[in-house]
């Protein structure tokens, strides 16, 4: 329809000569998709690829390729003006990869294979949507960081970008275009700063003040608050305070988003350390590159794509360079809260319908159960973009349709410290998909999965409560078991540098 060639590309990689483990696996994609399919990416933070562990691996574009990105149409997201790319991205290819894949997988092998999906952020959604629309196809899904609300997830960014610009302007913080400089409103040593008031509050709800909030669930934000309070300046900004903008702008990226008449549209993000991550964290979504002279923030620069390109139908194609504006001044409080309402398709098709298509939250896993499928989810406790409170609500669901059942088929993972997949200097690195191969294959539900961490974080200089020299004692690498949820790691006595030391537990502690 917009004049543009449009197809659904996939690599399929079979290891040969006695190198095939008998398995098949899907990867899912990220963000709009569009990238040029390889099937040699990791598994999240993992150390080796699906492909030289013996998977047979398939990877695709999701049917529109980035080479077709219009800067004068939503860049990346331009492939939103064809109805038929948007089928495709919604749902389309990743059905049709999958039955070519273990087709002509099973052909070239001659025998039998269990199947597995992986995928995290958008390939989480993806493999959300394999549990769900596509029960029968594979044997374990793994989803991670997965997108539940993906279009109110878009209306979570422009109303946390707006509460920063607010301050940028209060503060006079503008960059060349005159534009709000939202990169410079917190330094990484402003950063530090909540991160370690956040550690004040909640670090010892796991039995050890080492840095890491394992215990989400009881760091309240009246706690954190109360923390930031201590530190807030009584008067000029000095690098050993925040302003009061400063912490309002943080309770306003914490805090659910609602629109003019109450209704909440996105959960609330968990207080974590791991705020100070560069890589996969806070300042990579929310902020950007402190040293820049714009604003380099993944949310200020794709929301706008997917809110006019994608979600909307038809189309509301604009210029890239229009893009940040267009977030500043989107009118979030407006928007329904029932997202069928919020994004309806023109065509009257459901399949065309981002409100419907990509709202994959439903409960009803009957089938998959049926079909004797295994779902491990998991979130990174600091993830700046994905909230995991969605995860946490659609395991709840299922607690709520299955009851004690639940745990049978579909367990949850938080990693504390950790970013979006990955980052940050909490435990990212975890064989997850060793895990459920295990579940699926020999039936043995995972009650912990031992996760690797490297303070303070394998990137360049990342900033952190947890970095060496500090009262925990804690450097270099560690380990940490990932609790099957409502579990989470607690102190029990020993090396503090050792999964052996904590076990898993539902008890609270009194702060």
């Amino acid at each position: 329809m917009d004049g543009r060639d449009y197809a659904i590309a996939f690599v399929l990689r079979l290891p040969v000569g006695g190198a095939w483990n008998g398995r098949f696996v899907q990867l899912g994609g990220g963000g709009s998709n569009g990238a040029t399919p390889t099937a040699l990416d990791h598994v999240f933070a993992s150390d080796t690829t699906p492909l030289l562990r013996g998977f047979a691996v398939i990877d695709t574009d999701g049917g529109h390729n980035a080479a077709n990105a219009d800067p004068e149409a939503g860049g990346s997201a331009a492939f939103g003006r064809d109805p038929q790319a948007r089928r495709d991205h919604f749902f389309n290819a990743y059905d049709m990869v999958a039955r070519v894949g273990k087709s002509l997988s099973a052909k070239f092998y001659g025998a039998p294979m269990h199947s597995y999906f992986v995928g995290c952020s958008e390939g989480g959604r993806e493999a959300l949507l394999m549990a769900q629309r596509f029960p029968d196809h594979f044997d374990g899904v793994l989803a991670g960081a997965p997108q539940f609300l993906q279009p109110m997830q878009s209306v979570s960014s422009v109303h946390g970008l707006q509460a920063l610009a607010k301050e940028a302007r209060a503060r006079g913080l503008l960059d060349p275009d005159g534009q709000p400089a939202i990169h410079k409103v917190f330094s990484d040593g402003d950063l530090l700063l909540a991160a370690n008031a956040i550690a004040r509050a909640c670090d010892g709800a796991d039995g050890l003040v080492d840095g890491l909030v394992s215990n989400y669930r009881q760091c309240s934000g009246h706690r954190v608050v109360a923390q930031l309070r201590t530190v807030t300046c009584p008067g000029e900004k000095e690098a050993s305070c925040l302003l009061p903008g400063q912490v309002t702008a943080l309770r306003t990226l914490h805090a659910p988003v609602r629109n003019a008449s109450g209704d909440q549209l996105y959960p609330g993000y968990p207080w974590d350390t791991g705020i100070t991550a560069r890589r996969a964290g806070f300042r990579a979504w929310w902020l950007g590159d402190y040293a820049k002279l714009k604003s380099d923030s993944i949310r200020l620069h794709f929301s706008s794509n997917m809110l006019r390109m994608v979600w909307h139908d038809p189309a509301r194609p604009f210029a890239l360079k229009q893009g940040p504006a267009i977030a500043l001044r989107y009118p979030y409080a407006r928007s329904p809260a029932d997202p069928v309402r919020a994004w309806p398709a023109q065509s009257g098709n459901p399949d065309d319908a981002a409100g419907i298509a990509m709202i994959n939250d439903t409960p009803d896993l009957d089938a998959f159960r049926a079909h004797a499928g295994k779902l491990l989810l998991w979130a990174g406790a600091a993830d700046a973009t994905h909230s995991l409170y969605q995860t946490q609500g659609y395991v709840d669901r299922l607690g709520k349709r299955y009851g004690t059942q639940r745990g049978n088929f579909a367990r949850f993972f938080v990693a504390p410290g950790v970013g979006h997949c990955g980052g940050g200097p909490g435990p990212e690195k975890a064989d997850l998909l060793g895990a459920l191969v295990k579940w699926v294959e020999e039936d043995k539900a995972p009650e912990a999965i031992v996760a690797r961490g490297h303070v303070p974080g394998e990137e360049a200089n990342e900033a952190s409560p947890l970095a060496p020299g500090t009262k925990n004692g804690l450097g270099g690498t560690y380990t940490r078991p990932l609790c099957a949820y409502p579990a989470h790691a607690h102190y029990r006595g020993g090396p503090i540098d050792q999964a052996a030391s904590f076990s898993c537990t539902q008890a609270e502690t009194t702060l």
